[in-house]
Parts: structure tokens; C-alpha cells; sequence
């Protein structure tokens, strides 16, 4: 499955090139995905906190306000927003169970892939830093 994702993210890697040259885009689709977020909180679990953090961070990215952030964490972070807003994915949502486990797969495989320019943004976030 590993090497499937891997091959499913620089795919999808194109489309959050696209978003991540589109402000406005992205900011509706940071929008989007804290809605799904808030309404679908229990199926998110375990990711809640860190997908709420990479959330935060594109959207301080977006407004300027946290620019060290590398290029290729910006684009993951796209693929995971993209791939869990996105309601008909390799396994549409709608499908009981199984719907989500593969959002929480992509976005599990994005936050181990991003984790360590995360804990930077978050540090920055606790110490009130724009970088």
C-alpha cells in the first residue's frame, strides 16, 4: 500500500501545484476541509490535532505569515487537504467503514512525510513567531 500512495501523491502532487499557485483556491479549500473536519470529528480521530496544525499552516502560508515552510511540504499538505475534501476518492465516502480509512491513510502518510517542518510551524505558533 505504501508504495501505491507514493505513487497516488506525486500524481496528485500536479493538482496541488495548481492550488498552491491559486490563493484564493486554496483558501476555499482550507475552508472546506475545516468544515469536513468539524462535521466529520470522530472518523478524523486521531489526526484531529496534527491535520488541525497542518491546516494552520497552510493558511499562515497563504496569508504571508509563515514563509519558511519548503516547497515540497506545501504541495503534501495540498495533496492531503485535496485528497480528504475530495468526497470521491479511490474509495468515495459514502461507502460505510471504508470511506475514510483511505483519507486517514494519505493523511497519516502526509503527516509522518511533513512532521518535522510541522513541529517547527507549531513551535513558531506557541512562541507567536512570523517567519
Amino acid at each position: 500500500m505504501k508504495r501505491g500512495l507514493k505513487k497516488f501523491v506525486r500524481a496528485a502532487g500536479k493538482t496541488a501545484r495548481v492550488y498552491a499557485e491559486d490563493k484564493k483556491k486554496t483558501e476555499h479549500l482550507l475552508d472546506e476541509a475545516a468544515r469536513k473536519a468539524r462535521r466529520e470529528k470522530g472518523l478524523v480521530g486521531e489526526f484531529a490535532e496534527d491535520l488541525g496544525a497542518m491546516l494552520r499552516l497552510l493558511r499562515a502560508w497563504v496569508k504571508g505569515q509563515y514563509r519558511v515552510v519548503p516547497w515540497k511540504t506545501i504541495v503534501l499538505a495540498l495533496v492531503a487537504v485535496i485528497y480528504f475534501v475530495d468526497p470521491f476518492d479511490l474509495v468515495p465516502d459514502f461507502v460505510p467503514l471504508m470511506g475514510y480509512v483511505d483519507d486517514a491513510g494519505v493523511i497519516g502518510f502526509v503527516l509522518r512525510s511533513i512532521g518535522k517542518d510541522l513541529k517547527v510551524f507549531q513551535e513558531c505558533e506557541v512562541e507567536g513567531k512570523r517567519v
